[in-house]
């Protein structure tokens, strides 16, 4: 699928719309907490335009004494307030926080130069550089040189593969730190003194900082250098095992690596649906959703395209207000499925099912028509030649369900089929089902 979804209760659904809300120029980066949107000024208060999404603002933060080359690299949230880490050119990652005391100035704290990759985590900001995990004082972000609970951990002591440390991320009540090429799991205390090593998953990593996230009960999905993996609980410990749960788009993400290399890799982000809990890994041009409700049994995966942004890519994406945002790389701001979350428009939809054979793949068959339950405007075609996947055959334009009013007549003679719908109007669209009608060729019977 590209541009759909599917939803808990099993049909395909049509993604909704980006909608552009600002235009953030004169600012860099992008930030949230729970109803605020924050950019970032060099030297400067950037301007803040009001989006006209209800519930969420922009804020401006101003960074001091900064390059007019910095970027936002990584954020997270100390207290309610926004700690940075920006890529300095040819000089560092430096650290800024919010603290509050300067009127939405930040201030550079004791943490440059000491993680491009930061996380909050019990009562301290930690980062990651080289093959040291840094971590500030206790309730106490500015101070990681002074202060009670400050220090760090050479994570190369206990591996030889962490020698390049590239992320971290909250694994239960444990943190999962990141290289590129092996992953150690430590249980973290205030006092330094407790910290402890407790596993190491070997040719397990990323070198995308930004995927790591933890979803469903606890456990962290990342971009590995083979595609999407989990790190899961093998059982009642809590002790890590990796899944494969990526496994289905393993093709696309190796595909997309060669195609686009390292570099567009690395700079996927990952994060939470609000409104249904979907995992969504954002590359600069796509994303790849994983659409999972064990309840159900629901798990697939599907592609979006973004051609709303034109030629621009995902510079950022934060969630705010229970709604997703991304900054493009020419500096519009928009938000997934516009001001009241219920925007569609031509996006460009494709469903193909896979080759199906009635559980007779030798037998030939006779088909005779379709039946489907949808809403929306979907072309349907078939394909009958697995060797020819792309040649397809335009069936009819369904816009209702057909079963009260007449199938819609499908003419062919194969052992196999492949349907395929496609959405290329405005609106919302679903497919709930859908009936091939056939009968066995005489001499297969």
């Amino acid at each position: 699928m590209v541009n759909a979804v599917i939803t808990p209760g099993g049909e395909i659904s049509k993604r909704r719309a980006f909608v552009q809300v600002a235009d953030l120029t004169g600012s860099f980066g992008l930030a949230s907490t729970e109803t605020t949107l924050y950019v970032f000024g060099r030297n400067v208060v950037p301007p803040t335009p009001a989006t006209g999404v209800p519930g969420v603002t922009i804020g401006a933060l101003k960074v001091p004494n900064s390059n007019p080359a910095l970027e936002q690299w990584d954020y997270d949230v100390f207290d309610g307030k926004i700690y940075l880490s920006a890529h300095d050119p040819g000089i560092a990652w430096r650290h800024y926080y919010d603290d509050g005391t300067a009127g939405g100035v930040m201030v550079e704290t004791e943490g440059t130069g000491k993680g491009q990759h930061i996380r909050t985590y019990q009562s301290k900001i930690y980062g990651v550089m080289g093959k040291y995990l840094y971590f500030s004082a206790i309730d106490d972000p500015v101070h990681w040189n002074t202060g009670t609970g400050h220090g760090y951990i050479n994570l190369s002591l206990q591996d030889a593969d962490s020698e390049t440390l590239t992320s971290l991320e909250v694994y239960y009540d444990k943190l999962a730190v990141f290289s590129s090429e092996a992953t150690q799991i430590w249980a973290i205390d205030p006092d330094p003194l407790a910290n402890a090593y407790l596993q190491l998953l070997r040719g397990n990593g990323t070198n995308a900082p930004r995927s790591p996230l933890q979803y469903g009960s606890g456990d962290v999905q990342y971009l590995d250098q083979s595609g999407i993996r989990s790190l899961k609980a093998r059982d009642s410990s809590n002790s890590a095992a990796v899944s494969d749960i990526g496994s289905p788009v393993d093709p696309t993400i190796q595909a997309l690596r060669l195609l686009k290399g390292d570099a567009y890799m690395n700079k996927a982000v990952s994060l939470l649906e609000p409104s249904v809990g979907r995992f969504w890994m954002i590359f600069p041009d796509r994303v790849m959703v994983l659409s999972y409700f064990p309840g159900p049994k629901v798990t697939a995966w599907n592609e979006l395209t973004l051609p709303e942004l034109g030629t621009a890519t995902v510079a950022h994406a934060v969630t705010c207000g229970g709604k997703i945002f991304i900054r493009a790389s020419d500096d519009k701001l928009y938000v997934y499925g516009g001001i009241d979350g219920l925007a569609y428009n031509n996006c460009g939809v494709e469903v193909r099912l896979p080759y199906l054979d009635g559980r007779k793949p030798g037998h030939k068959k006779m088909f005779q028509a379709i039946d489907a339950t949808v809403s929306g405007t979907w072309r349907v075609a078939v394909s009958f030649d697995f060797d020819n996947p792309d040649a397809e055959e335009n069936l009819a334009t369904l816009t209702k369900p057909t079963w009260n009013v007449g199938a819609s007549e499908l003419q062919g003679y194969d052992s196999h089929f492949s349907l395929r719908f496609y959405n290329e109007v405005d609106g919302p669209a679903t497919i709930s089902n859908c009936a091939v009608h056939y009968e066995m060729s005489a001499s297969e019977e």
